[in-house]
């Protein structure tokens, strides 16, 4: 399954703890069903306590998710 690389390094239970967004919710991100958003780029940054380049690298994306 291709994911978005965020959740190369963080699990979705993880994340849903952390950030308080629904596993449901993470499952389609993660899969690309739904976008990234603003809102949940900055409350993950934001929760993680990590700047957007380290966290959602154009690149990383790029090579890894949707190629």
């Amino acid at each position: 399954m291709v994911q978005h690389p965020l959740f190369f390094k963080y699990t979705r239970d993880w994340l849903h703890e952390a950030t308080g967004f629904s596993k449901n919710y993470l499952c389609r991100i993660a899969t690309g069903r739904a976008p990234l958003t603003r809102s949940f780029i900055e409350r993950v940054c934001y929760k993680l306590q990590m700047p957007e380049q380290e966290l959602f690298l154009p690149e990383a994306a790029e090579a890894h998710y949707g190629t």
